[in-house]
């Protein structure tokens, strides 16, 4: 086997080791660089919501200029047609496009990063044309490979296959924008080498795995969110707060670095649900919930506690700090009402306040403190902050 196969083994290896989509990607990158020696290499990924291609990595290229691309799906870049067909583009000369003039492309080639699996023509249409060479592949289809006989049996190019493609309807039942994740492009308009097709036929393959790589991935994250995330507000749930609030307990234990908990409780809940129903219950719930995330810090750790009670681990927060935020949550609810549909009600919400250190230097002390100092501010009138 040759030096070049066992390069192209590791990339396929390397792809999925890991679950994390950014590094799968960066591999990608660095892989495809190293085993082709393109001059040039740039990933570009599809936001569906906003209907944009954008750049977002880059080996060769100012990384800086390939983040600020932004091209609509439905322009008629060429940076997009990858997307729309599904099948790869290469270039030679001047494109006439003002994002490859922008990056100084004249040799290149583009490939859609596939994220679903597709089926081949010649299994679903129980194709006899054995001598196709699409023909009893698993991993290499029609739109890949020159000299395939689709259709009334006549060879086509790798060039022709866009318009071949089109009419196809197998092809087109199997392409659709969302089953791409987005584009590669490889470059040569430094030493102007040529790109062949069998190597953009590989590099299809190879971008067909990253796009499975990186589904998986996605629903990797999706399944561990739902095992982390409480359904109702999206907040973090108790399971995985409790995980967090131990480790951040040990880190700023090792390092000496300030460490606070609030937990707080939303004031006579039971009153809002027996007075206008669960439902509306529940919306509390979520607007409780909105409020925290945003008027809290970004890297603060929130959770949804139990029924009605929430919990924030504050990094880096000593008591002064914690207990100015508290107050300022607590303002947040009671200088707001609740409104939705015809309900206007006063929330307001009591809070507890423990130090690591200061209150306790344990885990299950800094909870037991939180807790004592959310039941003496119940205690004591409730809509307040309290602490040890």
């Amino acid at each position: 086997m040759q030096d070049h196969d066992l390069s192209i083994l590791e990339m396929f290896g390397c792809l999925y080791e890991d679950l994390d989509i950014d590094k799968i990607e960066e591999k990608f990158v660095e892989l495809v660089n190293s085993v082709f020696s393109f001059d040039r290499t740039a990933l570009f990924f599809v936001k569906h919501k906003k209907e944009m291609l954008t750049g977002k990595l880059a080996k060769g290229f100012n990384r800086e200029i390939v983040r600020t691309i932004e091209v609509p799906i439905k322009s008629d870049s060429l940076l997009v047609k990858p997307l729309i067909t599904g099948i790869p583009l290469r270039h030679e000369g001047p494109a006439g496009d003002p994002y490859t003039e922008l990056l100084g492309l004249k040799r290149f080639a583009m490939v859609p990063i596939v994220n679903k699996k597709r089926a081949a023509c010649w299994e679903i249409n129980n194709c006899g044309e054995r001598d196709c060479p699409a023909h009893g592949k698993r991993w290499v289809r029609c739109w890949l490979v020159s000299g395939t006989k689709c259709g009334d049996g006549n060879h086509a190019s790798l060039a022709d296959k866009s318009l071949q493609c089109s009419m196809c309807p197998i092809f087109t039942a199997q392409n659709h924008i969302e089953a791409v994740e987005g584009v590669m492009l490889v470059d040569n308009s430094l030493t102007d080498k040529p790109i062949p097709d069998d190597v953009v036929t590989i590099l299809s393959i190879i971008a067909h795995t990253v796009g499975m790589a990186i589904n998986n991935s996605k629903l990797y994250q999706r399944t561990l969110d739902v095992s982390i995330r409480d359904a109702l507000t999206d907040l973090h749930n108790r399971r995985y707060f409790n995980e967090r609030l131990l480790d951040e307990v040990e880190r700023a234990r090792r390092y000496n670095e300030p460490l606070s908990l609030i937990i707080c409780d939303i004031d006579h809940f039971k009153r809002v649900n027996d007075t206008h129903g669960h439902p509306v219950g529940d919306t509390v719930l979520r607007w409780v919930s909105d409020v925290l995330r945003n008027t809290l810090r970004k890297n603060d750790v929130i959770s949804r506690y139990g029924g009605e009670e929430f919990a924030t681990v504050l990094l880096n927060t000593d008591k002064v700090q914690a207990l100015e935020i508290a107050e300022k949550l607590r303002g947040a609810f009671a200088g707001h009402p609740f409104k939705h549909c015809s309900i206007d009600v006063a929330i307001t919400l009591s809070f507890g306040v423990a130090v690591l250190g200061t209150d306790s230097r344990t885990f299950e002390g800094l909870v037991a403190q939180a807790d004592k100092a959310l039941y003496r501010a119940k205690a004591n009138g409730r809509n307040r902050v309290c602490t040890c």
